[in-house]
């Protein structure tokens, strides 16, 4: 099941007004972490990088990403999340397809600040996302579709 993307918590606070929008062309992201997360405390806490995690229920993965803004503009940042995975079904988790979408929309940079950083996960919860494949978590600019950050992780032996 997609975990969602873990987005600061000025979009949580400031998401529902009216905010300025970045220049889609001054926006960059980049991986900080990626692999295999547990739930400890119950957060979830990277415990290996890897590319490969392991096919079995309750598995997490996923990207710790920032994304920067270069000219010094603050607001709505027009991206978006997805993931890309095998062909999955699995209604009780509204997942259909190849691509689902991962988290909160309309990530906000708030004055002064010139990046922020989030996460996005992917657990394996439901026998029928036990498939293998390719499962690629990406930014993408809205103006355009362009992929700023792609992480890609491979499942075998599902």
């Amino acid at each position: 099941m997609l975990l969602a993307v873990i987005a600061p918590l000025a979009l949580v606070l400031f998401g529902a007004g009216c905010q300025a929008k970045v220049d889609p062309d001054a926006v960059s992201a980049t991986t900080l972490e990626y692999g295999e997360f547990e739930l400890r405390g119950g957060l979830p806490t990277l415990v290996a990088t890897t590319v490969r995690p392991t096919c079995e229920p309750g598995r997490i993965f996923g990207v710790d990403y920032r994304i920067e803004v270069a000219n010094g503009d603050h607001g709505v940042i027009p991206v978006e999340f997805r993931w890309l995975h095998p062909e999955l079904a699995v209604p009780s988790r509204k997942i259909w397809g190849r691509q689902s979408v991962a988290g909160s929309p309309n990530p906000i940079l708030e004055r002064r600040a010139t990046s922020l950083e989030g996460r996005a996960l992917w657990s394996l919860e439901h026998p029928d996302e036990l498939v293998s494949g390719s499962y690629e978590f990406q930014i993408r600019r809205l103006s355009d579709g362009a992929v700023l950050l792609s992480q890609v992780f491979e499942l075998e032996g599902c």
